[in-house]
């Protein structure tokens, strides 16, 4: 992805003038969120899953995944589904995500074909949202999520970044079937609309990992932008 220069002094400028309004998702139990608008992100726990991560207002993309114990011939057993990218657009809230009680294999690896998960406000309002699992065919011992979703969010699938940048916000998205219920739901509907001419997602995202950074790499990003 390719900025000028001119585009990231304004977002400098802008940054240092202004504070970002911001959406904060939280993840349910056995939920860990691996990576936000196509960067992965580090544990905030001792279990190694991330439960929790500040996101800009509009159209995010999180890489999230589930793990459960499930009873099978008698003893509980840890599963853990796929990873799965969730798409879904909020402005200045806190957002819970979470799954519904699932105990058996059936219900488990029914949840893993996706449209199962749960998008919720602090006041209890369903927040709609896109979601598809990144199946990895064959045997694997682990896998490079940060390299899946690269080559995810390169490939013009609906819900990868570039996709859903150069969508028109104005008119929403394509809808979806949402399976737990059957019906179409237009999940990018809620909320503020957000027009293409006037959201910039290379410089949303700029902001939001800019906020992130430490005090020592915001200087390197000042000096390289300098040099450009």
């Amino acid at each position: 992805m390719r900025f000028s220069s001119k585009i990231i002094c304004s977002v400098l400028l802008f940054i240092s003038t202004s504070v970002m309004a911001e959406v904060e998702l939280l993840a349910g139990s056995g939920i860990s969120i691996i990576a936000v608008n196509g960067v992965e992100v580090e544990s905030d726990s001792l279990i190694g899953n991330t439960v929790s991560a500040t996101l800009p207002n509009g159209i995010n993309q999180v890489l999230v995944n589930y793990s459960a114990e499930i009873e099978s011939s008698g003893d509980l057993e840890i599963e853990t589904t796929n990873p799965h990218v969730i798409v879904f657009k909020a402005k200045d809230s806190r957002i819970q995500l979470s799954t519904p009680e699932i105990t058996r294999l059936s219900d488990f690896e029914t949840f893993d074909k996706g449209q199962q998960w749960k998008l919720a406000d602090s006041s209890g309002h369903t927040i709609s949202y896109q979601s598809k699992p990144l199946i990895k065919e064959g045997f694997q011992l682990s896998r490079d999520y940060a390299a899946e979703l690269q080559r995810f969010n390169q490939s013009g699938d609906a819900l990868s970044i570039n996709s859903f940048a150069a969508s028109n916000r104005s008119s929403a998205s394509l809808p979806i079937n949402n399976v737990a219920s059957g019906v179409a739901i237009n999940p990018l509907s809620n909320g503020s609309v957000y027009n293409s001419d006037s959201v910039n997602l290379p410089e949303q995202l700029l902001q939001y990992w800019y906020m992130k950074a430490d005090a020592e790499t915001r200087e390197r990003f000042k000096a390289w932008i300098r040099n450009k």
